[in-house]
């Protein structure tokens, strides 16, 4: 064996370590800017692949210094061994630039906890980044999990996803696929028409519903008609090709005595991408869904989702109709989402 080896590697090692732990150091005595971040959300105790509203607050003291940059939130969602489950990183609302010392800055977003093989206890960590992603994080008022500047900000747990709403997915879908951008996106697109069941809870139901479309595909603007087999529902104009975000009250009057609830998406067009000139999909496409939820008004906790729509009757012609007319025509190529 060489000992001169090992013990110059020996020192280097512990010249690396000496170096690591100093700038541990100097994270963690960096000077503190007294902004506290806190969240709440809407039930501490969720069910995998449901939705929940998090209210996040920015509480910056009068001695806070106003930020040079529009630092990104950074919010990670860890399991009993501190490993990342999934995350809910956003520009805050308004962005940090415009935070003034001595305010308070709170906003609510949506989320859709994503399927992981695990329930249990999660902790939930907060704190600031550079948009670029490089350079030092702010160092926040609060306890610093790791050293990193991950402020612990509270916890939640995640049930199973069999707490949930079950959903029959049944004609007018096409399958699963991923995002080209981001693989870890799944979503579906329907046909013109697409209908999903569930077991009728004889409650009063939000669903949740997130998608898009090729707003540019379409002859004419595109609607969409959410609506339940007893003619009640929304219409929703589509105005651009950008993922919207819907949520509608079903009353339980209004989703019948049946044992089964029809949930139909209908759009009021459709279009072939390999007949427009797009690319050589020969599918019937109408509308591109990310997120599909159905929860019992009563279980989705305080605060209630915001910008709930309440189903009304709909016209007759859209509540009746369940015959797909044809896609859209050709037109000049159209550019955008498959």
């Amino acid at each position: 064996m060489n000992h001169r080896r090992v013990s110059t590697t020996a020192a280097a090692l512990l010249a690396a370590s000496a170096g690591l732990f100093s700038s541990c150091a100097r994270r963690q005595t960096a000077e503190v800017n007294p902004i506290e971040p806190s969240f709440a959300i809407s039930r501490p105790r969720a069910p995998l692949n449901s939705a929940v509203e998090i209210t996040y607050t920015w509480k910056a003291d009068p001695e806070a210094k106003k930020l040079g940059q529009d630092y990104r939130a950074l919010v990670h969602f860890l399991d009993s061994h501190n490993v990342m489950l999934f995350d809910d990183d956003h520009v805050p609302e308004p962005p940090p630039t415009g935070w003034e010392p001595g305010k308070t800055y709170s906003y609510t977003r949506t989320k859709f906890i994503p399927i992981y093989p695990y329930v249990g206890d999660v902790e939930v960590r907060m704190g600031l980044y550079p948009p670029s992603g490089k350079g030092e994080r702010v160092m926040l008022k609060g306890t610093d999990a790791n050293g990193m500047r991950e402020f612990k900000v509270g916890k939640i747990e995640l049930l199973p996803q069999t707490e949930n709403i079950f959903l029959v997915y049944k004609e007018g879908w096409h399958g699963t696929e991923v995002s080209p951008q981001n693989p870890s996106v799944e979503r579906m697109w329907t046909k013109k028409e697409a209908l999903v069941s569930f077991k009728n809870p004889k409650r009063d139901v939000v669903v949740y519903l997130e998608a898009d479309t090729n707003f540019k595909a379409f002859q004419q603007q595109p609607v969409l008609t959410l609506g339940v087999g007893g003619g009640s529902g929304v219409q929703v104009p589509i105005d651009s090709s950008e993922v919207f975000l819907k949520k509608v009250r079903f009353k339980a009057e209004q989703l019948g005595n049946d044992e089964w609830v029809d949930l139909r998406l209908m759009m009021n067009q459709s279009f072939v991408p390999k007949t427009l000139g797009i690319n050589s999909d020969e599918r019937e496409l109408g509308l591109l869904v990310y997120h599909l939820y159905v929860g019992e008004a009563d279980k989705l906790g305080q605060p209630l989702p915001a910008q709930i729509v309440d189903a009304a009757a709909l016209p007759t012609a859209t509540a009746s109709s369940s015959k797909a007319s044809a896609p859209a025509k050709p037109a000049p190529a159209a550019k955008g989402k498959v």
